[in-house]
């Protein structure tokens, strides 16, 4: 096998290999008049792409990937729409070299962490103060992330070289965070909270269906995405009020990429991805394709003895192709994907294996500014047919669309929001609905630094917004939070203590009301959902000598909801109904250890989450007391080895007391993968292979949908030398 990976990764003469190798390159930083500039999120550390560099007396240029180069000397303005704008001096090489103390160095690369933006908003102008870049790094001015929230954030670069080839992936090596999925779609959950409580983020535009309230992960591929950043806890202001349980912020690649991969169950995939710069935009397009039988053995123990079956009609194809533009004040996402899977039941209900699903999603969505306002806008189109060959009476059809305008602007001391939008639904028979709604926002933050000049000491924020929507009312939130930095400097050694606490509405999709199964009896009127508090407070501290560095934290969560919109298990209305309340109590806590040779890392959440309703308490379905795991990661040379163990405690899985009867059973994984990374000409070629799940746990993600046992996969991808 090893010798066929190697024969693959030595034909650069290859169409894909000739194809990657147009892409501009980024010259080596032997040249000596010029400086590499290199951008960085400010907040979540991730790579910036699509920024616009402006010299002094020379035309603006913008940068494909996240670093690029300027002349030495002189003023230079950098714009990204979403990020402050800077305006920096560059050292001459002179200063470098006096400031590397190494004798005779000319270069360096300068790091600039860009300052995601709210209330500055016109990309155009130059920043208030003249910053001069020191040779190794600059802080950017206070973050303007929600205040006392936690973040972590990892690269599609360090997701590869952990043998991940899917967003779905991607997830799993996330703190906090699992995935829900029973029949194809893959959710996202973090605190406990349902998939529609989780808003999705693709360069700061949600890929949410406003007529659905879902974003499949899957429905991206790995290489369109540079890095993936998690969020608990809701931000209605920052992000929407929808976002009651968190939010998974994703970023666009910044290169051309060709992947291929295979794996167990007939997985097979292609992906390939197209970055370029012109007429002063960074363009990017990706495509993608895949396919898997998903057919495998199972124990089916819902009969009164176990009975070794197979899942049959458990197929799936997507095809996937988006693009977009990113200039210094404008940004435009295309999406569209096509799904067919067969739509198999519960193992103990085999009378629909033979269903099928093919839906269709299409989103454009876009954001330009214009002095101090940012205008955005999109079209969502969702489609849905849901065939079954043996009763064409149950056979369905439904679209959905949704469109909205958000107008967003600074004005008395703060930033203001006001949208407006409608969706709607048409369906089998009778079925329609119409809906308009609106919002409108303001929010303010504000930092203060220690004695460093830089570094936020002090920052704080708080937000009021109101939702209107048709047959909901009027639903208002707030928002308030700080993080207070003990001790320390940003980058190095430091303490930080974090509060927060925001409220959320989500109101009934039209996912709620219709698409919950289409084989349903009635629908429920529905209210909306409302989170009255969502809180976390706790400490951050971080340790760091030389290159190695070590980070932890450990926070109290707690969340309220009223008239939460819960699916019961074994309601056989297949509809989701409100329920009273809900609360959860628990505690987040990580850890990280970093050397250059070993990564270590491990996570932990407890979940106490009860639905309260008239004199019943019982246990939330599906959120497990206990859930955590561990990561490795070892470098030697162009090797890579990990291991990723994930846990989830006991999960109740109907509306009943705790008991274990009615609970699906604690289950741990194990994932493990080696990672080659070889050099070819101007390619850079990364082979992995990857084992899921090595024990061979059969375990149960819902309750009567089996999951495969031990599975495989090998991915190849290549890339542009860098």
């Amino acid at each position: 096998m090893m010798g066929v990976m190697m024969s693959v990764m030595m034909s650069p003469t290859s169409a894909a290999a000739w194809w990657l190798l147009q892409a501009p390159m980024t010259p080596a930083l032997a040249v000596s008049d010029s400086v590499a500039l290199c951008f960085r999120d400010a907040v979540t550390q991730a790579p910036v792409v699509g920024v616009t560099v402006r010299e002094e007396r020379a035309a603006s240029r913008v940068l494909t990937s996240s670093c690029g180069r300027v002349s030495i000397a002189g003023v230079v303005r950098v714009a990204r729409i979403g990020y402050e704008p800077q305006r920096v001096v560059v050292p001459p090489s002179a200063t470098a070299a006096r400031n590397t103390g190494r004798a005779g160095a000319t270069i360096d690369t300068l790091r600039l962490y860009l300052q995601p933006s709210r209330g500055r908003l016109d990309a155009g102008a130059a920043a208030d103060t003249v910053a001069v870049l020191e040779t190794q790094r600059i802080i950017a001015r206070a973050p303007t992330a929600p205040a006392g929230a936690t973040t972590a954030t990892i690269t599609a670069t360090s997701a590869r070289e952990r043998g991940v080839v899917s967003m779905n992936g991607v997830v799993t090596l996330l703190p906090y965070t699992s995935i829900r999925s029973a029949r194809g779609e893959s959710g996202l959950s973090l605190r406990g909270a349902r998939r529609e409580q989780v808003v999705i983020t693709l360069d700061g535009l949600p890929l949410n269906d406003p007529a659905t309230g879902l974003a499949d992960v899957a429905d991206l591929p790995l290489v369109a995405v540079q890095s993936a950043t998690v969020r608990p806890g809701a931000d209605p202001v920052g992000t929407g009020s929808g976002a009651a349980g968190g939010v998974l912020a994703l970023s666009s690649a910044s290169q051309r990429a060709v992947s291929v991969r295979t794996g167990a169950f007939g997985h097979v995939a292609t992906e390939a991805a197209w970055a370029a710069s012109a007429m002063g935009v960074r363009w990017n397009a990706t495509a993608a394709f895949q396919q898997a039988a998903n057919d495998f053995a199972f124990t089916n123990e819902a009969g009164a003895a176990p009975v070794r079956e197979q899942r049959i009609n458990n197929d799936e194809r997507r095809a996937v192709i988006s693009g977009g533009l990113i200039a210094a004040r404008t940004q435009w996402n295309l999406l569209v994907s096509t799904g067919e899977r067969g739509m198999v039941g519960p193992a103990n209900v085999r009378a629909f294996d033979n269903d099928r699903s093919m839906t269709t999603r299409t989103m454009l969505r876009g954001q330009t500014t214009w002095g101090t306002t940012v205008l955005t806008s999109g079209v969502r189109h969702f489609a849905l047919r849901y065939r079954d060959p043996a009763r064409p009476a149950l056979d369905a059809q439904a679209r959905a669309w949704a469109g909205d305008v958000e107008w967003r602007g600074a004005a008395w001391h703060g930033l203001w929001s006001v949208v407006t939008g409608a969706d709607g639904l048409t369906g089998t028979g009778a079925l329609s609905q119409r809906r308009a709604r609106g919002f409108a926002a303001w929010g303010w933050q504000r930092a203060t630094s220690g004695t460093e000049g830089r570094v936020p000491r002090l920052d704080l924020d708080i937000g009021v917004r109101a939702d209107a929507v048709e047959r909901n009312g009027v639903q208002p939130t707030a928002n308030a939070g700080l993080a207070w930095r003990a001790r320390g400097a940003q980058g190095g050694s430091s303490v930080v203590l974090l509060a927060r606490g925001a409220q959320a509405v989500r109101v009934p999709t039209l996912y709620d009301l219709y698409f919950s199964s289409p084989q349903r009896l009635f629908v429920r009127a529905l209210r909306a959902e409302r989170v009255t508090l969502d809180a976390n407070a706790g400490a951050q501290g971080a340790w760091q000598r030389g290159d190695r560095r070590l980070t932890g934290e450990l926070l109290l969560v707690a969340r309220d909801t009223r008239d939460a919109i819960v699916w019961f298990p074994g309601n056989f209305g297949w509809s989701p109904a409100n329920v009273g309340r809900e609360r959860l109590r628990g505690t987040e806590s990580r850890v990280e250890l970093t050397t250059p040779a070993i990564t270590l890392s491990a996570w932990h959440t407890r979940y106490a989450s009860t639905l309260r309703s008239g004199l019943l308490t019982i246990p939330t379905p599906y959120v497990p007391l206990h859930s955590g795991a561990v990561q490795a990661l070892w470098r030697f040379g162009a090797h890579t080895l990990s291991a990723n163990v994930r846990h989830q405690g006991r999960r109740p899985f109907t509306a009943g007391p705790r008991d274990p009867r009615f609970e699906l059973p604690s289950v741990t994984l194990t994932d493990v993968a080696w990672a080659r990374r070889q050099r070819v000409a101007q390619v850079e070629a990364l082979v992995s292979l990857t084992i899921d799940n090595v024990t061979g746990v059969r375990w149960q993600s819902v309750r009567g949908f089996p999951m495969p046992g031990r599975g495989w996969s090998a991915a190849l991808t290549l890339q542009p030398r860098t």
